[in-house]
C-alpha cells in the first residue's frame, strides 16, 4: 500500500501532540531499516551460485537486441510503433 507524502504528512499532523514525536521516531526506524537491507543486499556475495542447468538442450536461443539511447533494449526485426 502506497500512500502520499502529503497524505502522511496530514495524518501524523491529526495526531496528539504527545503521540507526534513517537510516530516519527517509529518512521525514522523504517527508514533506517529500509536502508540497512538495501546496503546488507548489495553488499551479498551473489557470485558464489552454481552454473544453472539449462535442461539438455542448453540455453535457449534468444532474439537479437540492440539498445536504443533515451529508449533502452529493442528487440531487433520488431514493429516499429
Amino acid at each position: 500500500m502506497s500512500m502520499p507524502k502529503e497524505e502522511l504528512h496530514r495524518l501524523v499532523d491529526l495526531l496528539p501532540e504527545k503521540a507526534i514525536s513517537i510516530a516519527k521516531r517509529f518512521m525514522e526506524s523504517i527508514i533506517l531499516e529500509s536502508r540497512l537491507e538495501g546496503i546488507n543486499w548489495l553488499n551479498a556475495e551473489l557470485a558464489d551460485w552454481p552454473p544453472y542447468d539449462w535442461g539438455p538442450e542448453g540455453v535457449p536461443k534468444g532474439k537479437p537486441v540492440r539498445f536504443v539511447e533515451g529508449k533502452g533494449l529493442e528487440i531487433e526485426g520488431s514493429q516499429k510503433n
